[in-house]
């Protein structure tokens, strides 16, 4: 999934968020796709936790959603977003089971089983989670 079409509707939205980069990183030079706010409040002991999100992007899951798992240690549930369709129940009940939270768009969601759907977060739903925090 491009960063770069996710990154324009943070910045649309006038969230507070990084990408990750060489010098941007969080535990062994993980390289999360996107933290909110920051790697500044993400590595401050002070910063509330439960303020912290971090967002992995990939065009599909594969075995490839595991990586996100170890991108940010501190933040217990981590979020994916992906354009990819209906990703088997198998799959996403481990997701699950690794508090992974799935961010599908919502024209993509009518591919999953309404019982995955009603797991499923939509990239809308996301945001508006963001800006909460942010408040």
């Amino acid at each position: 999934m491009s960063g770069e079409v996710v990154n324009v509707g943070f910045k649309d939205h006038e969230l507070k968020f990084e990408q990750g980069t060489p010098k941007k990183v969080t535990e062994n030079k993980q390289k999360p796709d996107f933290l909110f706010p920051s790697f500044l409040c993400y590595h401050d002991s002070g910063f509330p936790v439960a303020k912290l999100r971090m967002l992995g992007a990939k065009s599909t899951c594969k075995d490839r959603w595991r990586q996100v798992l170890s991108e940010a240690e501190k933040i217990e549930r981590k979020h994916l977003v992906t354009l990819e369709a209906g990703i088997s129940q198998d799959q996403t009940a481990e997701m699950q089971a690794k508090n992974l939270q799935l961010v599908v768009p919502a024209s993509v969601q009518t591919t999953y089983t309404s019982e995955q759907q009603e797991w499923l977060m939509s990239l809308r739903e996301f945001i508006v989670e963001i800006e909460a925090l942010q408040r």
